[in-house]
């Protein structure tokens, strides 16, 4: 087991020596670049590691485009904006160690907490423990302003650019987890949500439910009206089911023009009672075309509707099964109607 002081000084030193050798190096210091050139030292990629030896072989600069590839090879599939805000942010770390180390133990609590930021900033974070972080850095930078005047041009500046990027990090986080075309949530963050069944189906007093909602024959829409009337359609058809939802409940976009309901801590006659008012909401709708498409054009939708509740000790993936299977008999006894494992109530 390797030694903890031994892993820790030498992660700060890679942060610390980070910036110098890609200056030497007349590497440009880009979040990206620094994400490859970090990664590279920590030795913890070795065919990164390979090619970039290859090309520090060679006696010649190492262009951007040769850095942006290394990126779009080995990094790139991480989540981006989570991965540029940590380099970004271990990339003022260092920078701030930079500055503060010739300056006398007035911020040697300063340094130690940077120190610690950067050691935590080595291994993968999750985005809540990154926000963490920030928040860290973000207090040791303001408690070094109010303690001293030398560095505070610097560090104001720094403190600053710190805020913008944690802005952009949650702004990214919020956008990624949202549907472009309905503004609901999407896949991904019912995915997360999902995961979370089983913790709080311990918690809540009845099983959570989950609703698969599949227009009717749009596919109809988009080729009797294009694809931007389609588009409108599925957006009105999402207001609707909003609108029938409340509180914890979730509403997703699933795919296409399926969407997803999960109702939690609902009795079984509120989640069949949610279900019958989105399927009647859709049907009483009609959706009004914009005049730039169509003037005075009015389309009548319908909606079919799966519903499954939660199983203890079952997995989420499941309730999902069972739900899409409900679904299907939905649309094989004539759509328009809600079916429940196995029961269909028809409209």
């Amino acid at each position: 087991m390797p030694n903890t002081n031994t892993q820790y000084d030498r992660t700060v030193d890679i942060v610390r020596n980070a910036i110098p050798r890609m200056s030497e190096l007349k590497i440009p210091i880009t979040p990206s670049n620094y994400a490859v050139w970090y990664e590279y030292l920590s030795d913890s990629n070795q065919a990164l590691r390979q090619e970039m030896d290859v090309l520090l072989s060679r006696g010649q600069p190492i262009t951007n485009g040769e850095m942006k590839g290394l990126y779009e090879r080995f990094l790139k599939e991480r989540n981006e904006e989570q991965w540029i805000a940590k380099t970004a942010l271990s990339q003022m770390v260092s920078t701030l160690m930079s500055q503060i180390e010739n300056v006398d133990g007035h911020y040697s609590g300063f340094s130690s907490e940077l120190n610690d930021i950067a050691s935590s900033l080595a291994g993968d974070v999750s985005a809540k423990e990154l926000d963490e972080l920030m928040d860290r850095a973000v207090r040791a930078t303001n408690t070094a302003l109010e303690q001293g005047k030398e560095l505070k041009q610097r560090l104001s500046s720094l403190a600053t650019e710190m805020a913008d990027v944690r802005g952009k990090l949650e702004r990214s986080q919020k956008e990624a987890r949202a549907d472009a075309l309905t503004g609901l949530h999407n896949r991904l963050a019912f995915q997360e949500e999902l995961a979370a069944l089983p913790r709080f189906a311990a918690q809540d007093a009845h099983a959570p439910c989950l609703l698969l909602i599949d227009v009717d024959f749009f596919k109809r829409v988009n080729d009797n009206y294009g694809h931007p009337v389609g588009d409108h359609v599925l957006r009105a058809v999402a207001r609707e089911i909003k609108a029938c939802v409340r509180g914890r409940d979730m509403v997703a976009r699933f795919g296409g023009e399926e969407f997803a309901v999960l109702l939690r801590d609902t009795p079984r006659s509120g989640c069949m009672a949610v279900a019958e008012h989105v399927r009647a909401g859709i049907e009483r709708q009609m959706i009004k075309v914009p005049e730039d498409f169509l003037a005075d054009e009015l389309i009548a939708v319908t909606a079919s509707i799966g519903g499954a509740w939660f199983r203890e000790e079952e997995t989420p993936e499941a309730i999902v099964d069972r739900a899409d299977r409900a679904l299907y008999l939905s649309k094989q006894e004539g759509r328009n109607r809600v079916t429940w494992e196995g029961k269909s109530t028809e409209s």
